[in-house]
């Protein structure tokens, strides 16, 4: 039977982890080798995990002497894992009982390296639960291949978590240590040249907790890391030697999109004075000025007219400063791609777990 080592950072998660911990260990597919990396937690966190250690022999905990990220905790869970694919699941989130199960089937079946599903978001508004995903979901499977004659591979979701990796395409990347943001994109990247076959299953395994006040205090000056991780994911394909224009083309796209994202929303929230927030917009315009302008959408370019004229930045950051605007965009997924929950168990379990962490 196919192993596969899920891999989980854990720090100062003890008041919602159980949830995490109860869907991996529950799995219909037996033959798992859980990684729990405990980042130098200072709350009850190593008191629960060694309660799970006693109940479940296929449990491994690393316990790190000093607090060093959730790069440096997965990057140990990497390297302990003898499993022949590799799950990434962070500590506040959770899997359906046959998540790993359908996804090795679906490995399986088309001798994939990477297997990735739609993500579900809980996300709680006040005193109401929203549930949706982030994209349209797929009536059937979507195959792609390598980078080499199907580019789509490189624009697909980058997230890390939810995610089967075949551990011999991770090869020696590991996660950069030296970066706080975006460190699942650029690994993520780094690894898409291995790759020669990536599968983007139908249905909803993966089921990804969000809160306001999390979300919030998430933005901050962190996110500038893209200033190196955008110009790290143009060198993990210019050196490649398949490397062509079309790929280039998808790949400034690529790294607009994220821009877009870092000026519109995550820059406006940063808890910094104006002239930080104006230098902030500064470094990044630099950035998308080096990507080609001319392989860029018409929209792209646009938007860039206007944030390089002071008076709309000025404008713009005015009109945000009273406005959540993660907040309005999960809203309208919940409207544009909402997902109804049928298991009444499971919603009012989430349900406590909200009040058991506000």
């Amino acid at each position: 039977m196919t192993k596969v080592s899920i891999v989980i950072p854990i720090y100062n998660a003890y008041k919602y982890m159980s949830i995490c911990l109860d869907s991996v260990v529950s799995q219909t597919h037996k033959n798992l080798e859980i990684i729990l990396v405990d980042d130098k937690s200072t709350d009850k966190s190593m008191v629960l995990l060694k309660k799970y250690k006693q109940r479940y022999k296929n449990i491994k905990i690393i316990s790190l002497r000093k607090n060093a990220g959730v790069s440096h905790a997965r990057n140990m869970g990497i390297n302990a894992a003898t499993g022949d694919y590799i799950f990434f699941i962070d500590s506040d989130d959770f899997i359906g009982r046959d998540a790993i199960s359908k996804m090795i089937k679906v490995a399986s079946k088309y001798e994939a390296d990477v297997v990735d599903t739609e993500r579900l978001f809980w996300y709680q508004r006040k005193s109401r639960i929203l549930t949706f995903t982030e994209q349209k979901r797929l009536k059937e499977d979507l195959v792609i291949g390598n980078i080499h004659n199907d580019t789509r591979s490189i624009t697909y979701p980058r997230y890390v978590t939810g995610k089967l990796y075949k551990r011999s395409v991770i090869k020696d990347v590991r996660f950069d240590e030296n970066i706080r943001c975006y460190e699942d994109a650029l690994f993520n990247h780094q690894i898409k040249p291995n790759f020669s076959k990536y599968v983007y299953a139908k249905g909803v395994f993966y089921h990804y907790l969000q809160r306001p006040s999390s979300l919030i205090n998430t933005i901050n000056v962190n996110h500038m890391d893209y200033l190196y991780v955008g110009k790290e994911i143009k060198v993990a394909y210019e050196s490649n030697k398949y490397y062509k224009l079309n790929i280039k083309q998808i790949v400034d796209n690529l790294i607009m999109e994220d821009i877009m994202v870092i000026l519109s929303v995550k820059i406006p929230k940063m808890k910094l004075s104006k002239m930080r927030k104006n230098k902030c917009v500064k470094d990044i315009l630099e950035l998308a000025g080096e990507l080609s302008t001319k392989n860029l959408k018409k929209r792209y370019r646009i938007v860039l007219a206007l944030f390089r004229s002071n008076l709309f930045i000025s404008f713009y950051f005015a009109l945000t400063s009273h406005l959540n605007l993660i907040d309005l965009g999960f809203r309208f997924l919940a409207i544009t791609h909402p997902y109804k929950i049928k298991d009444e168990r499971l919603m009012k379990k989430v349900i406590l777990l909200y009040k058991k962490i506000n």
